[in-house]
């Protein structure tokens, strides 16, 4: 079940995500390669405790600010000009302002 990703087993990446009970079920006859196959796989993942999830959500807003801080640095555009294209990217998307 090798392959897709050198020195790694799917089903053990699967487990380190902190899956349990996981198995594979079937083939989905979508191979995206020659040298993949396309898998169907099952597994549990234990409920997270309201700790753990305001510790993930903390970690993500961090890294969004960390993105965010970055992608407005003053370069080639200042960061009012980043922001206008943003709102007409936004815009464009159908988002809501």
């Amino acid at each position: 079940m090798g392959g897709a990703i050198p020195g790694k087993d799917f089903l053990a990446m699967i487990k380190e995500a902190g899956f349990g009970d996981a198995e594979m079920v079937s083939e989905t006859g979508f191979n995206s390669s020659p040298v993949t196959k396309g898998m169907l796989f099952k597994a549990v993942k234990p409920a997270a405790s309201i700790s753990e999830r305001r510790v993930d959500s903390m970690a993500a807003l961090d890294k969004y600010q960390e993105f965010f801080e970055e992608a407005y640095v003053v370069g080639a555009l200042d960061r009012k000009t980043k922001h206008l294209i943003a709102l007409g990217a936004s815009l464009a998307a159908g988002c809501d302002p």
